[in-house]
């Protein structure tokens, strides 16, 4: 090969190779950013070990990623070294911007002991997809302590037991590092400072950051010991003391303390001025080396350049742990070891059956008392058999040597005099015997549970009057709950209106039937008579002919001037012998005469007719104005007192939207869950209160659950109600009566347990007022006719009445007679009692706004528990109240008696 052709391949070939970095220059310029990248490195293959490492995972050009986390190594301490760091980095080459952000993780790893250890790869979800790094592995050696430090743990009990406080004294001996080429001895100060992060304290973790809060360290001296030689030596010694109490029988050991020393290797000057390793915390602003006259502000201070980790395992003294003895041990016996105190204390004293009991437990020793548990109430026979016991661990405070703890009680009966002792079994390990120690008993009262007396209402009152006897009349209230899934349907408010339409049809059916059928029969007869006339007029040949047609349909009673005028005429016409115009005019007028005599006889029919009715005209209107005494006026009344738009409106506003939460399936499994609670409390409230008080009130929640996932049916709502009367919640019991009487107003047990709770409220202002207005007369009617007749017999009676009553009406004004008073009488007054017993007047009673929910409620002069309370103003429970508008948790009322105020929302319930 030529010089030419050889000078030709060359250049042929850097164009090639020109042309392809053009166009890997121009792809690259066009391609992409690059994805995320992953990247872990460690800071060293070999550690010594107690010596940390460092480990970093770089994720870079990430738009998203989880914390990464990496997986225990057994003989690996790895914790998160502070937050992760986030950096951007923008580069701009040949006009072409490079941008690149990333975030490193941190960890700190101490290797515990010597050996190679492997980090599993650390898996991240970066974008959307899972990295992950590949494992890394590292080799940990021990560095040889030799005589450069020493760690002992010596205690001053050679025998102890479990649980048993032991003092135990960590004794450090560093020695001295001496510098031949300055001719320094570090000071105490100085080696002290030299012990490393990695040191792992153990057993006297606690006192190290005590210390470390106040600024302190443990304070050495100089002393002669031992070396591995057996030569003596100066040695720097400190020493720490720790209180432990050993978990587990054996020999004591110090497997988690380990104490590493970063032992210097060689001084040098520092270059920085202000620089030095050495923490001036300790040191207070002096120089570490003292007499020397080296300040921090000279450039003569000295720095450790090198060094080298020196790990030391502590020795222990042979220090036996005793297990607690199993014989004579207590069953009560919860592992306190020491001696023991124990105090109660219980809030209220004086409560009903089934009412909780606030039991705080004080308990006082000389062990370590976070460790001490309280006693096993619901393991105590003698507390058990009167008290419901919560079967949970109880969790206390510690407040010195006096640990508290606090727990509900609740007495399962009447009659019970006081809380027993409560003992507190302890091991003493000065006697190596069991003791107990006992609180002294609390005297309580117990009175009869409201639950129990919901059917010995007396005076008004509900479970506040002496009980009845047994002869005393059965309980007006119905507890009886529904069992049907069908609760779980959705129902809608009956309107009012319909019950007036069908109130109000049957009158005005048979009204129109009789005018209708007495009208069509009278104008038949009349019209036929004058048709008739007409034609024997229009045949007529004579004058006595008009005349007969005419005085056929008149008839000989009473006429007027015209027709006898007439008539008179036509006589006359007849014996003269009329001509044929004046027999055409004869015609004419008569037919006049005709028209004018039907309508002037159809008003005169009229009035005979009713003058005619006599005693049925009576009969009628009495039967009228009754019925619509007993129907029209309690409806009535509801739209002229009430102004239930604007009400309405209000309401609206206080109510939000439910979305439901919850499956069919799910709230199937709630409603038998919370019937069979509530069957379980009615069986248990006989004999035990307190059980009875606590599957009421699983019942009542899980009830409540139903109506708050939006589910609004009357018998779910009557189910929650009498779950709420039972615990003695009567306010809240008579809201939801309210809310199912609304939705469905003929529900008998909705009306009757309202009626009767409402009755059971002692010192209800509104009692007063009510039994003085028309509607609270009425209401006290209907409630004494329904204690004696069924709601359901009492509107078949009620139906019946009505439509009895109303054809009474028909007979009286078609075939008229004494006897349908008597009949009409009888039947008012059965339509009077079914209605009043029945259940359809209420339809259109007016449903109170909220009802005032808590036994204790306070009308405030603002919205604020700041403002002045209204003095003259008592809300009692079961209150009905209006309520005008709302401000946060707030809402203003207006009581029955007008007084306005506000009232915090939670203690009323808003309808």
């Amino acid at each position: 090969m030529n010089l030419f052709h050889l000078t030709k391949m060359m250049n042929t070939r850097s164009f090639s190779l020109a042309l392809l970095a053009c166009v890997a220059v121009t792809l690259g310029a066009a391609a992409p950013a690059s994805a995320a990248d992953l990247r872990a490195s460690l800071s060293s293959r070999e550690a010594y070990v107690g010596a940390p490492l460092t480990l970093q995972l770089e994720v870079a050009d990430a738009a998203s990623q989880d914390e990464p986390q990496i997986a225990d190594v057994p003989g690996l301490d790895i914790t998160l070294a502070g937050t992760p760091s986030r950096s951007t980095q923008t580069t701009i080459i040949n006009g072409r911007r490079l941008d690149r952000s990333s975030v490193v993780y941190a960890w700190r790893i101490t290797p515990r002991e010597a050996g190679t250890f492997e980090i599993p790869p650390i898996t991240v979800n970066v974008d959307g997809q899972t990295r992950s790094t590949g494992p890394i592995r590292f080799v940990a050696t021990k560095s040889e302590t030799g005589d450069l430090l020493f760690a002992e743990i010596t205690g001053q009990q050679q025998d102890i037991y479990v649980g048993q406080p032991l003092t135990l004294t960590l004794n450090l001996w560093v020695k001295p590092y001496h510098d031949d080429n300055f001719d320094l001895t570090l000071s105490e100060e100085n080696m002290w400072q030299l012990l490393s992060e990695g040191t792992n304290w153990g057993a006297f973790s606690e006192r190290m950051n005590e210390l470390a809060e106040n600024r302190q360290r443990p304070g050495g001296k100089e002393v002669l010991r031992a070396d591995t030689n057996g030569e003596e030596r100066a040695y720097y010694h400190y020493q720490i003391d720790a209180t432990v109490y050993p978990k587990r029988p054996g020999q004591i050991d110090a497997d988690d303390l380990q104490i590493v020393l970063d032992y210097p290797t060689r001084l040098a000057k520092s270059r920085d001025p202000f620089g030095s390793m050495f923490d001036d915390d300790f040191f207070g602003g002096r120089s570490p080396f003292g007499g020397f006259g080296m300040s921090p502000f000279n450039r003569n201070t000295l720095s450790v350049v090198a060094s080298r980790p020196v790990v030391a395992d502590a020795e222990v003294d042979s220090i036996n742990v005793k297990p607690i003895p199993t014989a004579g041990r207590p069953a009560d016996y919860r592992g306190a070891v020491g001696q023991y105190e124990i105090v109660t204390q219980a809030t209220p004293t004086s409560v009903k059956a089934g009412d909780p009991i606030t039991l705080h437990i004080g308990i006082r020793g000389d062990g370590p008392m976070e460790l001490v548990q309280a006693p096993p109430l619901a393991a105590l026979p003698q507390l058990t058999a009167d008290f419901k016991v919560a079967n949970e661990p109880l969790a206390g405070i510690v407040e010195g040597d006096v640990k508290l703890f606090t727990t509900t009680i609740r007495p399962r009966r009447e009659g019970i005099t006081e809380i027993p002792s409560i003992p507190l079994s302890y091991f003493n390990p000065e006697t190596e015997q069991f003791d107990t120690a006992e609180s002294a008993p609390i005297s309580i009262e117990v009175a009869p549970a409201e639950r129990l007396a919901l059917d010995a209402i007396v005076g008004g009152t509900l479970g506040h009057g002496p009980q009845q006897d047994e002869g005393a009349s059965a309980s007006p209230f119905d507890l009886s709950n529904y069992g049907g899934v069908d609760a779980l349907v959705p129902a809608h408010a009956t309107p009012t209106w319909s019950w007036l339409i069908a109130a109000i049809l049957p009158p005005l059916a048979i009204g129109g039937f009789w005018l209708a059928k007495r009208k069509g029969t009278t104008q038949e007869g009349r019209s036929e008579q004058l048709r008739t006339a007409y034609r024997q007029i229009d045949h007529a040949d004579s004058a006595s002919d008009i005349a007969a047609a005419l005085h056929g349909v008149v008839g000989p009673g009473p006429r007027s001037d015209q027709i006898d005028a007439f008539l008179a005429r036509c006589d006359h016409a007849a014996y003269s012998g009329a001509q044929v115009e004046e027999l055409s005019d004869l015609k004419r007028q008569s037919k006049s005469l005709l028209d004018k005599w039907s309508a002037v006889s159809s008003q005169t029919s009229a009035k005979r007719s009713t003058a005619s009715l006599g005693g049925r005209r009576q009969v009628a209107i009495a039967c009228l104005a009754m019925a619509a005494a007993a129907v029209v006026l309690p409806t009535s009344l509801h739209f002229l007192q009430s102004d239930a738009p604007a009400k309405t409106a209000r309401i609206e506003d206080l109510h939000t939207e439910v979305t439901p939460t919850l499956t069919p399936q799910q709230r199937e499994t709630i409603l038998v869950e919370a019937n069979h609670a509530y069957e379980a409390g009615m069986q248990a409230s006989s004999h035990d209160a307190a059980a009875a008080n606590e599957d009421f009130a699983a019942a009542a929640l899980k009830y409540g659950q139903l109506v708050d996932d939006g589910v609004r049916n009357p018998k779910l709502l009557v189910n929650l109600a009498n779950a709420q009367l039972q615990l003695g919640a009567t306010g809240k019991a008579i809201a939801n009566y309210d809310r199912a009487i609304a939705l469905d107003g003929s529900n008998w047990q909705a009306r009757q347990n309202l009626a009767a709770a409402q009755a059971a409220i002692s010192g209800s202002p509104t009692a007063d007022d009510a039994s003085t207005s028309l509607s609270g007369m009425l209401a006290g009617v209907s409630a004494n006719v329904q204690a004696m007749l069924h709601p359901a017999a009492a509107t078949t009676l009620c139906i019946a009445a009505w439509v009895a009553l109303w054809l009474i009406v028909l007979g009286a004004m078609t075939r008229p007679s004494l006897y349908w008073i008597g009949a009409a009488l009888p039947t008012v007054c059965l339509l009077i009692v079914g209605f009043a017993a029945s259940n359809l007047h209420g339809l259109a009673d007016e449903t109170p706004q909220a009802i005032v929910a808590a036994s204790t409620a306070t009308l405030r002069q603002a919205p604020g528990e700041q403002f002045p309370a209204i003095s003259a103003v008592t809300l009692s429970e079961g209150e009905s109240l209006e309520v005008l508008k709302a401000d946060g948790d707030w809402l203003q009322i207006r009581t029955p008696n007008g007084t306005t105020g506000w009232v915090a929302h939670p203690e009323v319930e808003v309808l």
